[in-house]
């Protein structure tokens, strides 16, 4: 079954912009149907895995993101 990303920010008590960020960073699969950007949606099985990566006690996941610059305005 299918989720939306409404439903699934309902399931998980958050905000739909949360779970549009959690999809933009690639930590919670999902998949486009539609012509042009499409619809996105959800699978349970994904919205699983997610959740299993959230357990505390679960090693921690390599960052997708690059790591920060420095600030420069600040001068430590």
């Amino acid at each position: 079954m299918f989720m939306s990303v409404r439903d699934v920010a309902t399931r998980l008590n958050v905000s739909p912009s949360c779970v549009y960020q959690l999809i933009e960073s690639g930590q919670l699969r999902h998949h486009r149907i539609g012509v042009g950007r499409g619809t996105i949606r959800i699978s349970e099985e994904g919205l699983n895995e997610y959740l299993q990566q959230c357990e505390a006690g679960v090693e921690e996941r390599p960052s997708r993101r690059s790591p920060r610059k420095p600030l420069r305005h600040l001068k430590v």
